[in-house]
């Protein structure tokens, strides 16, 4: 019923199309036949003509650009929210790559949650444009800019276009800061509340939005925060120097860089839980780390086998980080840094601190283990089997790599189990 809506949308604007080739050659001409069959579906529809054309135009580019999502959904193999990522991931290509990318993207898409398979979209759209990422980045950030767009009632909006890697980091380093003065607020004796402070005092009762715009202005307009409530008696405060955290996973071949031309430069590197940034960037950032931490993966399947550093701290922590790079209830793309571990099993039950007993949760979805019936068990290998309370199981792979390097002479699989455990840390030199 759904996609049949779809294919009579875009039937109305095909019939518009030629009706607009009819007409004067003008641009205000050909788009009055657009909005008249626009208002004719939506009086029938109970829907405003404007929204009608939307859905008219996003109607055709589905039936023209991508036949093989729009059968798979016909089919209920996906649903419309997978449709339209795949519709949103693709316009970033030239129409003449849309057809490999349709045809692949649907089948991601089948058994995969909506937020889940939203970065491997991503991925593969970079991967099959004829422009690299490197090259197109190196454009794109000669749009950076900021602009100010007045609201009602004496309020405005500032918009930065930034490379996605700062955003994310202001983004962080608000969110961080905003933690630090809650924090510091709610606790007494330290600045926040306290039994023997002036009761006649405002109360902090800013929310968390409210402090990270108010924290923004100070640090824009003082280059530091004025109201720092862990300013201790020397006058030094924590909040400024709290730093952005984001995670980043790097091919080892992107830290070469025997390129300089962006053209030529075909890597792509994820920035877990938001979009790709190029090879370029992802230099600067290993360049500035003073220890590092290797992945190793399965060549074929993409499996981690383990982790390992110089700096042999949280080594299981690590792993579990590499492993599970989100939070692991289904669907749920919260970053691993942002999350919680947890015991499968609950460690006051007997649970053991074991990998093969943890996993990430971000909090909202740690909460909920605990506090409904929504149950999980880990099956090995970092795959867990989720059961809601009405009895549905939903099993939840760890996500492998989105860069991987095939062996020439081909490979067979890990061992099972292989990707069970890290490996023992080796002995100190």
């Amino acid at each position: 019923m759904e996609v049949g809506n779809v294919r009579n949308q875009a039937r109305a604007g095909a019939v518009a199309e030629r009706v607009a080739r009819r007409q004067p050659a003008s641009v205000r001409s050909q788009e009055m036949v657009y909005r008249s069959v626009a208002a004719e579906l939506a009086g029938v529809t109970f829907t405003t003509d404007r929204s009608m054309q939307a859905q008219i135009n996003q109607a055709m580019e589905w039936v023209e650009c991508y036949p093989a999502t729009l059968t798979a959904w016909e089919a209920g193999r996906i649903t419309r929210a997978h449709a339209t990522a795949v519709l949103r991931c693709g316009t970033v290509l030239p129409r003449d790559a849309r057809a490999e990318f349709d045809a692949r993207a649907a089948e991601l898409c089948v058994g995969q949650a909506v937020g889940r398979v939203k970065d491997r979209l991503d991925h593969l759209a970079q991967e099959l444009h004829p422009r690299t990422l490197a090259e197109r980045h190196a454009k794109a950030r000669e749009e950076r800019r900021v602009s100010v767009t007045p609201l009602p009632d004496g309020m405005s909006e500032l918009v930065a276009t930034l490379p996605t890697l700062l955003a994310e980091g202001i983004s962080d380093r608000l969110n961080e800061q905003a933690s630090s003065i809650i924090d510091a607020r709610n606790t007494p004796g330290d600045g926040g509340a306290d039994a023997d402070a002036d009761t006649d005092a405002t109360p902090d009762c800013r929310t968390r939005d409210q402090i990270r715009a108010d924290i923004f202005c100070d640090m824009l307009l003082t280059g530091s925060p004025l109201a720092d409530p862990t300013i201790d008696g020397d006058g030094n405060g924590t909040l400024g120097m709290i730093r952005a955290k984001v995670q980043v996973v790097v091919p080892a071949l992107a830290l070469l860089g025997k390129d300089d031309d962006p053209a030529n430069d075909t890597t792509t590197v994820d920035l877990v839980g938001s979009s790709p940034i190029d090879p370029a960037t992802a230099r600067a950032l290993a360049g500035a780390v003073a220890s590092w931490e290797r992945m190793v993966v399965h060549p074929v399947s993409g499996q981690v086998l383990f982790t390992d550093s110089y700096r042999r701290t949280a080594s299981m922590a690590r792993f579990l980080k590499a492993r599970d790079r989100h939070c692991r209830f289904p669907g749920c793309r919260r970053p691993a840094i942002r999350c919680e571990l947890d015991h499968t099993l609950d460690f006051a039950l007997g649970g053991p601190t074991d990998i093969r007993n943890l996993c990430h949760l971000c909090q909202r979805h740690h909460s909920m283990k605990q506090f409904t019936s929504w149950g999980v068990r880990q099956l090995g290998d970092g795959v867990l089997e989720w059961t809601s309370p009405t009895g549905r199981v939903y099993i939840d792979h760890p996500p492998a790599p989105l860069v991987r390097f095939m062996p020439s002479g081909g490979g067979a699989p890990p061992p099972e189990g292989s990707g069970g455990a890290p490996p023992p840390d080796p002995a100190p030199l």
